[in-house]
Order: structure tokens, then C-alpha cells, then sequence
């Protein structure tokens, strides 16, 4: 996986143009709307341009809490958890009831994963992110999470069980993170090795890898990869706007080389109004 320091000179310059980090998200996300398929929804699970529903908000989400400051786990029994939210100093003198969890799972939740009563599972290639069911009223010191290489539980202070079980492959448990949010705990784990995984738990039915879209995401491609396609976005701007591709400035280049030279049917100035390319 790229360093996540690699590009910080950069970044930094940037920043410092843009002068606020609103300006400099806004530079961010601009980018990502005019050059990538980011904002674009797939039309269906394996439409080779564009996300899932909800999957962009998602992965912003997923990121802004992998980086968020004490979220990191420790060691590999427990997770650091962020610190308890004082409680509300009731307006009234009614007690508080505890809300039951939101049943709702989006389809970015699930994707190339699965849906079960307590929790949801989606993947990538590289990643695993989890979100489990939690009350409304749930605070941090009311969850025990616990990963291993191999293992995952979580599980309420009252001792009732939302996900436990050995995980389909090893994953990089000192990576781990989570978070919580309102009614759901949310997890990230970097898998050990880039493999599919056909379950997240082995107790769990398995899924037919055949079936997920088991295309990468722009950053996990390599260097070869990324220019191809950058290559094939700047043709197809300059096709849009008129211009010349990559492949016909090549052939123009080619031509104008060997315009006059002996055996070329061609004389006089250079014209490339004169040749048509199929």
C-alpha cells in the first residue's frame, strides 16, 4: 500500500495556495468530480464505471475516522476507545428510554459483503468495513471490541453478543479501527492479504466470489495502470473539445518526419489536412 506521507510536500503546497482547508477540500472534491468517477452511481453491481449508492459518502466517512486522532487500536486484545460523551442533563422529568437499533442497511453497506440482523460487511480488495447494530443510547464504555489476526467479537456491557466468530482470512489487527456513531459501531480492518474473502466470519454462509465486482479502485492500481487510464481520460477530454488524441499526434508526428523523404508520395509543405486517419 502507497505511503500515506508520500505526497505531503505536495500537499502541503497546495494547501498552503488554497490558504483555509475548506478551500482545499474544495479543490479536493472538485478534482474528484471532473476527472474521476467518484460522484457517479453504477447502474447496476457490475457496471465498470461508477459506485454503488452511498458507497462515496461512505468511503469519506470510513477515511475521516481512520485518521481521526485516539480511534487506532493499542494492541492487539483491545481497542482504544474515545473517550465517553458527558450525559445530557435531562430537560425533563421523564427517564430516558433506550431506542432499539435502526434495522436499515444501505446497499453500499453490503457491498461485495452481506446483511445480517445484527451487523452488515462490505470489502474491497485491500479492506474490510464493518457496521454493527448498536442501541441508540450506546456509548464507548458500553462496547467491548476485541480483534485478533484471526478473531473478532463485539459484544455489549449487558453481555449480549452483536458479532463474534474466526474471520474468514488473517487481517492486520494492530491496523484496526472504529468508531461509533448514534445507533452503529462502525470497523475497518486491512485484510493480511489481497484476497476475496467469501464470508467475514466462517460461520456465516459463503458468498460466490464469482458474483462481486472485483474491480480496484484507482489508488490500489499500479503505476502502469493509473497512466493507462489517465492516458484514456485525457483522450477522451480531447476528443470532446476537438482535438487530437494521444494516438493521432503520434501518427501526425510519424508523418511529418517522413513527409519529404525519399519514396513519400507526398511533396511540398507539410499538410495533415492532406492525410484522413480510420
Amino acid at each position: 500500500m502507497v505511503d500515506s506521507t508520500e505526497h505531503d510536500d505536495l500537499l502541503f503546497s497546495m494547501l498552503k495556495e488554497c490558504k483555509t482547508l475548506p478551500t482545499f477540500l474544495n479543490h479536493i472534491f472538485g478534482f474528484l468530480n471532473r476527472r474521476t468517477d467518484f460522484y457517479h452511481i453504477a447502474s447496476d453491481p457490475n457496471c465498470p464505471v461508477g459506485l454503488p449508492p452511498g458507497l462515496a459518502e461512505q468511503t469519506v466517512k470510513q477515511i475521516f475516522y481512520k485518521w481521526k486522532p485516539n480511534d487506532k487500536i493499542a494492541n492487539s486484545e483491545n481497542l482504544v476507545q474515545k473517550p465517553p460523551t458527558p450525559p445530557d442533563t435531562p430537560s425533563v422529568s421523564k427517564p430516558k428510554v433506550q431506542q432499539p437499533p435502526d434495522t436499515k442497511f444501505t446497499t453500499s453497506d453490503a457491498y461485495n459483503g452481506a446483511t445480517y440482523e445484527n451487523y452488515s460487511w462490505s470489502q474491497t480488495l485491500l479492506e474490510i468495513d464493518i457496521i454493527v447494530k448498536v442501541p441508540e443510547s450506546t456509548t464507548a464504555k458500553d462496547v467491548s471490541v476485541k480483534i485478533t489476526t484471526d478473531q473478532i467479537s463485539v459484544k455489549l456491557k449487558d453481555g449480549t453478543v452483536m458479532l463474534e466468530g474466526e474471520l474468514c482470512h488473517k487481517c492486520k489487527h494492530n491496523d484496526a479501527i472504529w468508531s461509533l456513531e448514534k445507533h452503529k459501531l462502525y470497523i475497518h480492518l486491512d485484510k493480511s492479504r489481497e484476497v476475496w474473502w467469501n464470508c467475514l466470519v466462517k460461520s456465516e454462509p459463503k458468498l460466490d466470489i464469482s458474483t462481486l465486482d472485483c474491480s480496484r479502485p484507482y489508488e490500489e492500481l499500479s503505476e502502469e495502470a493509473q497512466a493507462k487510464i489517465e492516458e484514456l481520460q485525457w483522450n477522451q477530454e480531447r476528443k470532446r473539445l476537438g482535438l487530437p488524441t494521444s494516438d493521432e499526434l503520434q501518427m501526425q508526428d510519424i508523418l511529418k518526419r517522413s513527409w519529404n523523404c525519399e519514396g513519400s508520395p507526398f511533396s511540398g509543405p507539410y499538410d495533415p489536412n492532406a492525410v484522413k486517419f480510420n
